[in-house]
């Protein structure tokens, strides 16, 4: 049964490396085509442009690598077929279930690689990517609502923000301690100002064991070293730019400031939902496989990227239904999973 495991696996490693090559270059390629004009128009460095694409590629990986992994499932059972090594399987007694647990079972660590890949390698990358001239693009001159998060214990909200001018107004600063709200500043305006962010006309407040202290300033510098105008002219937080425990610490400050916080949410359940696709897609594909028995490589392709945009469709739309309030966050997130996960078990557990 070990040798079998381990056969099996070794068939479906070559496949799903050489899927996720194609996929990550295809990805690039097409990226590339379409930006291609802007890169040139904005007169980009080619070194700038690898990095961009340098840093983009982990987020690539972990959107890609259910496809690859069902892919994979497809071609690895069609090669058993094929070859007549199924046959042999049940010939020998063993059921196919039990030949495929070692498949699923490195499935589940897949899994568990990619949500850890997604925490702590794709949101350093996302930005760093962001930051990159490469990602710039037209953006609107005046922006409303933001509200932007520096490290780990400074939040910003703005209430409107002027690109051209660099300007600010209805601006909130706070700044916390674990949980603990320890500096308040707002102020009518603020203005980047050699080099750094300025505030004009407000209050600061700061709490300590002895209460409240309330300040009145007419000028002040804004206690902000990494935000830029740049990041309040790319507008809103970007989830991909935040790791799970991170994006749950800037929901719990969004609700206490009574700011909505609906759309957050949902993307932190799918920080936990959307890896498991790789042992879903698996699930599904193994029994899908084995009942297409003496089909060619092309079917496998067609049926993988068929399944694979169904799924990526359940998963979408419980991300909108989620966001406009129709399920609940949770559920939203883990529409696309529950849907296929219990089609790919019902399978499953029918395979002869």
């Amino acid at each position: 049964m070990r040798i079998l495991g381990r056969y099996i696996l070794r068939v479906f490693s070559k496949f799903l490396s050489w899927s996720l090559l194609a996929f990550l270059l295809l990805f690039v390629v097409v990226d590339l085509v379409e930006n291609i004009d802007r890169f040139v128009d904005r007169r980009v460095p080619p070194k700038e442009v690898g990095l961009y694409y340098l840093y983009y590629l982990p987020y690539i990986l972990v959107l890609v690598l259910p496809v690859g992994m069902l892919l994979s499932a497809l071609f690895s059972v069609g090669q058993l077929s094929r070859s007549g090594e199924l046959v042999a399987m049940r010939a020998s007694g063993l059921g196919l279930k039990r030949a495929f647990l070692p498949l699923l079972a490195f499935a589940f660590l897949v899994s568990v690689f990619a949500m850890a890949f997604g925490e702590m390698v794709v949101p350093e990358a996302n930005d760093r990517r962001m930051h990159l001239g490469a990602y710039r693009r037209n953006r609107p001159a005046r922006l409303r609502g933001l509200f932007l998060q520096e490290g780990e214990g400074t939040v910003v909200f703005v209430g409107r923000y002027d690109a051209k001018d660099e300007e600010a107004s209805d601006v909130s600063v706070q700044q916390y301690r674990g949980d603990h709200l320890y500096r308040r500043i707002d102020a009518k305006r603020m203005i980047w100002k050699d080099g750094r962010w300025v505030l004009y006309e407000g209050w600061e407040r700061t709490f300590g064991d002895e209460g409240e202290v309330l300040r009145k300033f007419e000028v002040m510098d804004a206690p902000i070293r990494s935000l830029l105008p740049e990041d309040f002219a790319r507008g809103r937080e970007h989830p991909e730019r935040m790791g799970f425990w991170e994006l749950r610490r800037y929901i719990g400050r969004l609700r206490r400031i009574g700011r909505p916080s609906r759309r957050w949410e949902v993307d932190l359940h799918l920080k936990i939902s959307f890896p498991f696709a790789n042992l879903i897609l698996v699930l599904l594909g193994l029994p899908l496989g084995v009942g297409r028995r003496g089909t060619g490589k092309v079917v496998g392709f067609g049926l993988s990227l068929l399944v694979s945009f169904l799924y990526y469709s359940a998963v979408r739309a419980g991300q909108v239904m989620g966001r406009e309030e129709v399920l609940p966050p949770a559920l939203a997130a883990w529409l696309g999973n529950i849907i296929f996960g219990g089609a790919g078990a019902w399978l499953f557990l029918r395979m002869e």
